[in-house]
């Protein structure tokens, strides 16, 4: 069985956690159930990324079976935004988020981030950072800047990409020929390549 479908057929829901609208997987239950199945598997915190504004971003490198996938996060309050100059706290709850994150790349917790768990079956409704996303994805996807636009992309779940990125007659801010650049394979390929999945040659 791939790695892919052991983890993700685990049942998370007991382990989820709530806080702010948002939900979190514990990420010790979540190491324990890796290593209980790949006792080989092991992570690394990669070095941080901190930007002028003070904002910082971590990143996590989990190998399993010889399989790795690199993921990264910025270092986030209560509010799920980003926090200029973050305490050590901060830091450390972000590395332990994204090696939850990079897991779920190997299909443990996956539904978590693609919305199908409760907490996330709610209605979303449009914020004023969703529109500054839009924004700043039309700014990229207008340069052919697909790795800044898949940057921003991945920060949002399918639902909040969806209403981001609806057509400019529904009140969306892409134009018609950037949302056409979406579907192109040269975007998904950035796309995988920002989350850290390898396509076959």
């Amino acid at each position: 069985m791939s790695i892919w479908n052991t983890l993700s057929a685990i049942d998370c829901k007991a382990h989820i956690e709530n806080k702010g609208g948002f939900s979190y997987l514990s990420w010790t239950w979540a190491w324990a159930m890796v290593k209980e199945r790949y006792p080989e598997a092991n992570f690394k915190i990669e070095d941080d990324l901190i930007y002028p504004d003070g904002t910082m971003e971590v990143r996590c490198t989990v190998t399993i079976e010889g399989l790795s996938h690199t993921l990264w996060l910025p270092v986030l309050d209560f509010r799920n935004k980003a926090i200029a100059k973050p305490n050590a706290f901060d830091v450390n709850s972000a590395r332990m988020r994204v090696l939850v994150k990079t897991l779920a790349f190997f299909g443990l917790g996956h539904y978590i981030y693609a919305g199908e768990s409760a907490p996330q079956e709610r209605k979303i409704e449009e914020t004023r950072e969703m529109i500054l996303a839009g924004i700043e994805l039309n700014k990229c996807l207008e340069v052919d800047d697909l790795h800044g636009a898949a940057q921003i992309y991945d920060e949002w779940s399918h639902e909040e990409n969806a209403i981001i990125c609806r057509a400019p007659s529904q009140g969306g801010q892409l134009t018609t020929q950037n949302r056409a650049k979406l579907k192109e394979t040269s975007f998904r390929m950035a796309l995988n390549a920002a989350r850290g999945i390898v396509e076959a040659a």
